[in-house]
């Protein structure tokens, strides 16, 4: 919490410290998504089968039900550095699965701790950085975070090399451990939480529910088709088009690296702009970029790539900003929690649509293109729905009640 207008050093190096912790998260969430089609040829498992599998994976995610509850009585950096740790030893673990069954069993299980760490990172940073620079500074820890999934795409052009294939790469989820000593010493707790009450309730109070279920609904919307488009844009390349891993590896690093000013777009865009305009512009923008992706030619993959990830940066900036304002410190993780679950619910259905889909039509790309409608509905709900918080602090936005 500070009195200060701008990100000074202080916010920086918590920013950066927080962006630490976050960039292994992005490397253990997406590390399979990119490995998607190695795994699925050593496991004989087909491309709707994968579909269902990362919608199961997805549901360990709802774990952050009784993390957020947990960050909100035991303090956020208490439960940022444990679910690191638990995080990493189960990402690894990942690389000694045999069948679909085991690998969705540890990745699931290390899904609830990801998003634990990353719904606590998001809360100290909302909490920490003054009022008209919260977008800004949840920018700087998407792009922590994406470059961490960029590790995953750039170690894919190297998996001949490593022991086991895509195993070892699995086994790279270990290294946070070796930073864990670090963060525990200089990580502080958020001020706001130290100087709070933490009441022992579970459930978001009648002045805060119209405002959880417009959020949960946008959340739903707008991780279904997010997840759904991600989860393939290694896939589609090389199984629709014919490309090595190499060069599938080159489109997501280089690609995806020029979108990566969406993080920082969509920062200064939402602290200038506000929520509503930004999130709608970002969540249409998203589901135009994904049916560029996969209705077009092989040509349109390195233009449509690097909108969709400029578009998913800023829609996720304008989101993670959005979700802790909407609620008072007493129960920030709680409720922002909550949300986040609406969102793994939604890349559930998202995947699980694009698996029926992609069955049915015999496409996966018209399926995932479907479903990406979904965009457009959530545009709607954010705008109309959900009250104005950019610039507002927390307390003038989200007071805390009886």
């Amino acid at each position: 919490m500070s009195d200060n207008s701008r990100l000074d050093a202080q916010h920086r190096r918590l920013l950066g410290l927080l962006g630490l912790a976050i960039f292994f998260e992005g490397y253990g969430r997406s590390v399979v998504s990119v490995l998607l089609r190695p795994i699925g040829e050593d496991l004989a498992v087909p491309g709707p089968q994968l579909s269902y599998a990362l919608a199961a994976i997805s549901a360990g995610a709802l774990g952050v039900l009784l993390l957020g509850h947990l960050t909100d009585r035991f303090g956020r950096r208490r439960l940022l550095l444990g679910c690191v740790l638990v995080y990493s030893l189960l990402g690894a673990a990942t690389a000694t699965a045999t069948t679909l069954a085991a690998l969705v069993a540890w990745q699931g299980a290390a899904r609830m701790f990801q998003e634990g760490a990353l719904a606590a990172a998001v809360v100290i940073a909302v909490e920490e950085t003054p009022a008209s620079h919260r977008g800004l500074a949840q920018g700087v820890l998407g792009v922590a975070n994406s470059v961490g999934s960029g590790l995953a795409a750039f170690l894919l052009a190297f998996i001949e090399l490593f022991p086991g294939g895509w195993r070892g790469l699995c086994a790279v989820s270990v290294l946070p451990l070796l930073f864990v000593p670090f963060l525990r010493r200089t990580i502080p707790e958020s001020r706001r939480w130290t100087g709070g009450t933490h009441p022992r309730r579970r459930f978001v109070p009648a002045a805060y529910r119209g405002r959880l279920l417009a959020g949960l609904a946008v959340f739903f919307l707008g991780m279904s088709y997010d997840v759904a488009g991600f989860a393939f844009t290694a896939f589609w390349p090389m199984s629709r088009h014919g490309w090595s891993a190499a060069r599938t590896s080159a489109l997501i690093i280089v690609a995806g690296g020029i979108g990566l000013p969406g993080f920082w777009v969509g920062g200064r865009l939402t602290d200038r702009m506000g929520r509503r305009r930004s999130a709608a512009l970002f969540l249409v923008g998203l589901a135009l970029a994904e049916a560029a992706f996969f209705l077009g030619g092989s040509g349109t993959l390195w233009p449509s790539f690097t909108a969709m990830v400029f578009c998913q940066a800023g829609k996720t900036t304008v989101l993670r900003s959005w979700a802790p304002e909407l609620f008072p410190t007493s129960l920030r993780a709680t409720a922002s929690s909550q949300l986040a679950a609406g969102g793994v619910l939604g890349a559930m259905a998202g995947l699980a649509a694009a698996g029926a889909l992609g069955a049915a039509l015999a496409d996966m790309g018209l399926a995932i293109t479907l479903v990406a409608t979904a965009g457009v509905a959530a545009a709607v709900l954010a705008y109309t729905c959900l009250p104005e918080t950019g610039g507002v602090e927390l307390e003038v936005a989200s007071p805390e009640t009886p």
